[in-house]
């Protein structure tokens, strides 16, 4: 038979893989070998067993695993609960969402047998005196939890071709090649060997089944070779001999040591206590333990005697080698700080978003109707303007203020670098010229004194980006507009909800343009809106808006249509928006003002411990202003470090943790190098920013560990890279 076994280089597998060889079978170890490799070194190199190194949470990068493979001993999981507790989420993709996904390519490569090896620890805090495969399960730990939700992931996919079967196993123990000592016996006989003290832990009334790691490798075999009938069964795998409490345990293990002193402790809060049968296994299989408690204290002993090891060792605790790799980048073999991907943003839609949406559609009407103003509203009340406009995007919001400002071929428009490149590609296509002013290091927003420097007889208009949410510094910016009487249009893509010196963004400008594309504070899906604050420029931001049309779809084809034709009252665009995304927006705004207080949070949450690391920095927030935190930026401090921006975002990526750059200067594109003659040094500061600046995730749905998680990534990331 051709047999995976996954996880056979652990402290199991080590005896399993060989006795399957000496039985004539063909084996697959898939195994990350992260205790080492000495495990298996007996038969590596054999022609009969093929070693692959591969995580089982990242299977599709072991193409053709399952390839030939008749059945499969599934070991490989993060064993015991110290392990699990570390982080529940890590414990719930390695133990059932990676059991998932094998079941799934095991059954696509008609894998006849399954055996799952879980643990008694399922039963938990058993509810009867003695426990049975029909005693309801009752975890109370994580790793308990986490393999019975991967046993009934498993059963669930039986049918007449795939044959599942569960083996609850004892606490193990016994000598092995991966060896471990965080096991209670093992533990307790080196502690009495090694230090004269055996340690219970809880008060040691607690109930526990316990079998040999070499009984247990047998157990699996007769699985293994099973007939039909024990699809879909559970089985508890063990000795009715071998339940002891943890007391009485110690004691038996303390009177192979005379010299040794018990060590019972109260502080230990451990509530599992089970005290299971194995007769079904027993009957099934005539199964009986070959090794006694005794006789695995006495190889205990021997090897302890032989070997000089330190069984404090964190190479044989699961839970400080778990330690170790979490705190080594995954780059370098270590483990991922996150378990599953914190994205550099998610999208806060809930129910009355999907209400909304399928209420729209049903209504027969897509474009532009009634719902766009009821969103428009809404939004001027929510930024304090006068009106609003909605639109497709913040970029036809830009295009169209910038033609308000007369902006024409020829013409200049000052900005800074650090934006996104549609803001300066519009100016390209209407003719006009982008002209870069440098930021200011700390805020890297524009620096306004550097904007007067940059008028000439050409320039138009003047376009702060108030990036990441902060706004700029707004007074002397339209200071210096006035006096040149040149036009301020406000790139507030990222700051809807900000304040400058108690006004709202949207409130202290003439024309401001605001982004709800899917990253955005609100999202409308794609959507922009101007704020206004002169009502009178409304009608014709809108016509604009609508194809330069006297009027809208909803007036030509709504319910109160007019019968007469509609007249191109000057050339327009197509830059309205429609009425599913207005919809969309409606529920948005309604729940704005909680998206806003969970960012402001979260903010702070990750000001108040990023501070604490001195290879970064963070930019300033001014006293006189509201941040929207649409963005939360850090600086690299490159001088401190070995390792480029880039390569930090990539670590950071192996450790599940999205990034973003905002932004990578205009100024350093070739496209605008060639048509401005731009070069780096021109705009020290911008430049600078391009090369160290770094977005980390920040939305509403993340939670606090989601902050610890990024943060903890972030500084050993760093750490490494000194």
């Amino acid at each position: 038979m051709r047999v995976l076994v996954t996880g056979g280089a652990g402290y199991l597998g080590s005896h399993l893989v060989p006795m399957l060889l000496e039985e004539g079978h063909t084996v697959r170890v898939f195994d990350r070998f992260c205790f080492g490799e000495t495990a298996l070194e007996a038969v590596s190199g054999r022609p009969d067993c093929e070693i692959i190194h591969g995580d089982v949470r990242r299977l599709q990068e072991s193409a053709g695993l399952l390839q030939g493979i008749d059945a499969v001993i599934h070991l490989a999981a993060l064993s015991n609960d110290p392990s699990c507790a570390l982080d529940e989420d890590m414990a719930e993709d390695v133990n059932v969402e990676s059991t998932r996904e094998l079941v799934n390519l095991s059954l696509q490569s008609s894998v006849k047998r399954f055996i799952y090896a879980s643990t008694c620890s399922v039963y938990g805090q058993g509810a009867f005196e003695q426990l049975d495969e029909l005693s309801p399960a009752n975890p109370v730990s994580p790793y308990g939890a986490t393999c019975l939700r991967a046993e009934q992931a498993l059963l669930g996919m039986r049918n007449a071709r795939f044959e599942p079967v569960v083996a609850r196993l004892a606490t193990l123990f016994g000598w092995s090649g991966r060896m471990r000592f965080d096991l209670a016996v093992n533990q307790m006989a080196a502690m009495a060997l090694r230090t004269g003290t055996i340690q219970v832990f809880g008060g040691g009334s607690q109930w526990r089944p316990f079998l040999h790691v070499r009984d247990a490798a047998r157990a699996l075999l007769l699985l293994l070779h099973a007939p039909e009938d024990v699809s879909g069964e559970i089985y508890n795998v063990g000795s009715d001999g071998l339940n002891f409490r943890i007391a009485s345990l110690a004691e038996k293990i303390a009177a192979f040591f005379p010299n040794a002193a018990l060590d019972t402790r109260r502080d230990d809060d451990d509530v599992r206590t089970f005290h299971v049968r194995f007769e079904k296994f027993a009957k099934a299989f005539q199964f009986e333990p070959e090794h006694t408690l005794a006789d695995g204290v006495a190889e205990l002993r021997a090897r302890l005697d032989a070997e000089p090891i330190d069984p404090t060792a964190d190479a044989y605790f699961n839970v400080h080698t778990m330690k170790r790799l979490l705190a080594t980048p995954v780059g370098e073999g270590g483990e991922p700080m996150a378990p599953r991907l914190v994205p550099l943003y998610r999208p806060t839609l809930g129910p009355e978003e999907e209400e909304t949406v399928v209420r729209t559609l049903r209504g027969g009407w897509l474009t532009s109707g009634a719902r766009v103003p009821s969103f428009e509203k809404l939004l001027a009340e929510t930024v304090g303007a006068s009106s609003a406009v909605a639109v497709n995007s913040c970029t036809a919001a830009l295009h169209l203020c910038l033609m308000r400002a007369g902006v024409g071929r020829g013409d200049e428009v000052i900005l800074p670098p650090i934006t996104w490149a549609s803001t300066a590609n519009t100016m390209f296509h209407m003719g006009a010229k982008p002209v870069f002013v440098d930021v200011l290091p700390d805020t890297l927003n524009i620096d306004p004194a550097a904007i007067e420097a940059a008028i000439t007889d050409r320039t138009k208009a003047i376009m702060p980006v108030h990036l990441a949410g902060q706004p700029c510094d707004l007074d002397p910016i339209y200071a210096v507009a006035r006096k040149h009487g040149i036009a301020v249009v406000e790139d507030a893509a990222h700051a809807l909800g900000a304040a400058y010196k108690g006004k709202r963004i949207g409130e202290y400008g003439g024309h401001t343009c605001f982004s709800f594309y899917a990253i955005k504070n609100i999202t409308t899906i794609e959507g922009g809106a101007v704020a206004l604050k002169d009502p009178a420029e409304t009608e014709w931001f809108h016509r604009m808006a609508m194809n330069g049309l006297g009027h809208s779809a909803w007036d030509r084809y709504g319910r109160s249509s007019s019968s007469q034709p509609v007249e191109v009252l000057e050339p327009g665009f197509k830059y309205h928006l429609n009425d599913v995304s207005a919809a969309i927006g409606i529920e948005q705004l309604r729940k704005f003002p909680s998206f806003r207080a969970s960012r402001t949070r979260l903010a702070r949450l990750y000001y108040s411990v990023l501070g604490e690391i001195d290879e970064i920095a963070l930019p300033r927030v001014l006293a006189e202003v509201e941040h929207a935190w649409h963005l939360l930026i850090i600086r690299l401090r490159l001088d401190k470090l070995k390792r480029t921006r880039d390569e930090i975002r990539d670590e950071l990526r192996r450790e599940n943790i999205g990034t973003g750059l905002h932004f990578y200067g205009l100024h350093l594109h070739e496209f605008f190098q060639r048509q401005l003659g731009l070069k780096p040094e021109d705009l020290p500061n911008s430049t600078a920013a391009s090369m160290d600046m770094i977005s980390l995730p920040l939305y509403p749905l993340m939670e606090d560990k989601h902050i610890q998680q990024v943060v903890q990534a972030l500084k050993k990331v760093l750490a490494h890279a000194k």
